[in-house]
């Protein structure tokens, strides 16, 4: 939930993040799953919602020739850029 404490009306952009901590396969650190942008009026609070493509938890394996999902656990990071991601949540698969 975001709440704009400005005076005028405010916009912005919501970033959500996949990392895979001990992952099996070679991930990077940490990768965009999704983003939306919000609007909000002065004193407003809004609630941003980030679709998650169900390919964002998955990797190319070369040996299936297909997508495939690891199983296990994966941290959601939010925020408005990658070097600002002040929420966190695990999600398991």
């Amino acid at each position: 939930m975001l709440r704009n404490t400005g005076t005028r009306r405010g916009r912005e952009v919501v970033q959500l993040h996949l990392a895979r901590p001990g992952s099996a396969v070679d991930r990077p650190v940490r990768w965009l799953a999704g983003w939306t942008a919000v609007e909000a009026a002065p004193g407003e609070r809004v609630t941003a919602y980030v679709p998650v493509p169900a390919r964002a938890l998955r990797y190319w394996s070369p040996e299936a020739r297909a997508w495939v999902l690891e199983p296990g656990g994966f941290t959601v990071l939010a925020g408005r850029s990658a070097g600002d991601l002040p929420l966190r949540a695990t999600l398991e698969v």
